[in-house]
């Protein structure tokens, strides 16, 4: 009979992929495995051409709309008389959604600090995202083999893309790069300040690219980081530039594959870089690059000068100008980037 499992990870982008390694082996150990996964709305692209399973959305916005919606995803999840539920989240609504699952087995992952007493799973094993040593799904997959499933976590976390937006993003180089120049993908965001590397650095890449090879630039971001991405553009002096600013996630996923290198630092996008097999720098300070870094790509390069203060529990800085991502140069990111084209 095939398993029925469900897995709670209602988080970012870049989470959603790292779920792609466990999927992978859930799906080698039992190929008719029914696999649900509950996932914030906005992040589902990843698994969304993934066969063989079915995703639940959970609501972001407003506290009543939040509510009604966690409601609605326990009542779903218990309707699918699951074998083993799997919460990856470890928060108020997830509990309330393993709580009244009725899952055969359950089972979470998170900080020892957040174990509460009165917690629903049946099995809670801490794991360390701060430190680690082993990169996330590696610590996830620690939860699935206490459980019963051969997981490990160390397999690819390549996913299939959408032909639309494959497409679409084609034709965009088409009209952009119609010399067929090799192409620096630039991702300048991260979700805290003190995750991004300084515009300017980025500008100043851009212009060292265009100078040693002749190729063109993409710099991305959302539609919040739409400043961020005009403060690079202002900075660079000689580079041909193309911004994307707020493109959908499959169109931004379809031209990080066309591209020839990707540099940006840890978030969605880098992942999305990596999933793909491109060759990439990562950009850290904050987190480290053993736990959140990337994992697939053949030709991958981290840049990582780590302080006493790293990894941060993503509070505040307190150093300002003298943050860890300010201490990377640019020709040691250049020098990298040469490394995994090479």
């Amino acid at each position: 009979m095939a398993l029925s499992l469900g897995i709670i990870r209602t988080r970012y982008l870049g989470d959603v992929i790292l779920l792609m390694p466990l999927i992978r082996e859930i799906q080698s150990f039992d190929p008719k495995a029914r696999v649900t996964v509950v996932l914030n709305a906005g992040t589902t692209y990843p698994l969304e051409r993934v066969p063989g399973i079915s995703l639940l959305t959970m609501a972001t916005n407003g506290k009543v709309r939040r509510f009604f919606s966690t409601l609605s995803l326990a009542r779903e999840i218990r309707d699918l008389r699951l074998d083993l539920l799997l919460d990856l989240t470890v928060s108020d609504r997830s509990r309330l959604i393993s709580r009244f699952s009725g899952a055969k087995r359950t089972g979470a992952a998170g900080s020892a600090a957040d174990l509460r007493e009165a917690d629903p799973w049946q099995t809670y094993l801490p794991v360390d995202l701060d430190f680690g040593p082993e990169p996330v799904a590696v610590q996830y997959g620690k939860l699935f083999s206490a459980l019963g499933l051969p997981v490990t976590g160390s397999g690819d976390k390549a996913y299939p893309p959408d032909p639309r937006w494959s497409q679409e993003a084609l034709d965009f180089w088409a009209r952009n790069f119609p010399k067929k120049e090799p192409v620096l993908f630039l991702h300048p965001g991260g979700r805290h300040w003190f995750k991004r590397w300084p515009p300017d650095r980025f500008a100043r890449l851009a212009d060292l690219w265009s100078l040693r090879t002749g190729g063109g630039v993409m710099v991305a971001g959302s539609f919040p980081e739409r400043t961020l991405v005009e403060s690079v553009l202002s900075g660079v002096a000689r580079a041909k530039v193309i911004p994307l600013i707020g493109a959908p996630i499959g169109l931004l996923d379809a031209l990080i594959r066309r591209a020839t290198v990707f540099v940006g630092a840890d978030s969605g996008p880098l992942h999305m870089a990596d999933a793909a097999h491109l060759p990439l720098v990562g950009l850290f300070g904050s987190t480290l690059p053993a736990v959140w870094g990337p994992t697939a790509s053949p030709r991958r390069e981290v840049v990582y000068h780590r302080l006493s203060c790293s990894p941060c529990a993503h509070t505040g800085c307190s150093r300002g100008p003298d943050n860890c991502l300010e201490s990377i140069l640019v020709e040691e990111v250049y020098d990298r980037v040469e490394r995994v084209l090479a």
